[in-house]
């Protein structure tokens, strides 16, 4: 892979029942204020493609939820950070790290109170993937609004 983000790697499909507004562009995204592939790189890169911005360093995943000067809810909010405290769950499926924590991307919320997130870190096989919380899951996590 180039430092770029072009891939070859196959790109996840959308969960069924699922739709997101803007497709990524993931060529276009930088790498010099956070490390290809990572959590953070991924959500700081996907909110600028809609004109949301994050500072250059917000930490470590679950740093993202402690940042000073951004507002943090526990209500889903559509295309905010999602912080996950180190450790946490990441939708009963995987454990955020235990050091580290997790950050992924809000991409849509459904009337039963469910969320699709997007993320990236080195342990998906894919560059990016999607992952659907339950309304009791995500009503649990910290969102934090972009500027």
């Amino acid at each position: 892979m180039s430092s770029n983000g072009s891939s070859s790697a196959p790109v996840p499909t959308l969960p069924s029942g699922w739709t997101i507004d803007k497709a990524m562009n993931i060529g276009n995204y930088g790498t010099q204020a956070y490390a290809y592939k990572q959590c953070t790189w991924w959500v700081y890169n996907r909110a600028k493609e809609f004109g949301i911005t994050y500072d250059s360093y917000m930490g470590n995943g679950a740093d993202w939820q402690h940042k000073a000067g951004y507002q943090v809810t526990m209500t889903p909010t559509l295309h905010s950070a999602v912080s996950f405290s180190a450790g946490q769950m990441v939708g009963g499926q995987w454990q955020a790290d235990p050091q580290y924590g997790h950050v992924a991307f809000v991409e849509n919320i459904h009337s039963d109170g469910s969320i699709l997130i997007s993320q990236s870190g080195t342990g998906f096989s894919t560059v990016f993937t999607y992952q659907v919380l339950t309304k009791a899951q995500a009503s649990q996590l910290h969102y934090v609004i972009g500027k």
